[in-house]
């Protein structure tokens, strides 16, 4: 993968959270580890309540659809 979302909100989600950060992966490999709601964590991130967490995958989605039409846009004007 190229990119790793972890998004949880109870003291369950910590195993995650710690298998991900000690995670072997590629250079390149963003990963992004998001607890709900202030506490202590091992998320390295954290988002106040699910309100933030719709936003926020609104607006990955928004960066990711821009993205892919800058690609098409310069792969159409190549040709």
């Amino acid at each position: 993968p190229d990119f790793v979302l972890c998004i949880g909100d109870d003291k369950s989600d910590e195993d995650m959270f710690e298998s991900i950060v000690d995670a072997t992966v590629a250079p390149n490999v963003e990963i992004f580890a998001c607890t709900v709601g202030r506490k202590p964590s091992k998320a390295k991130y954290y988002l106040e309540d699910i309100t933030d967490v719709i936003h926020m995958l609104e607006g990955l989605a928004e960066a990711s659809l821009a993205s892919q039409r800058s690609l098409l846009h310069r792969s159409s004007s190549e040709d």
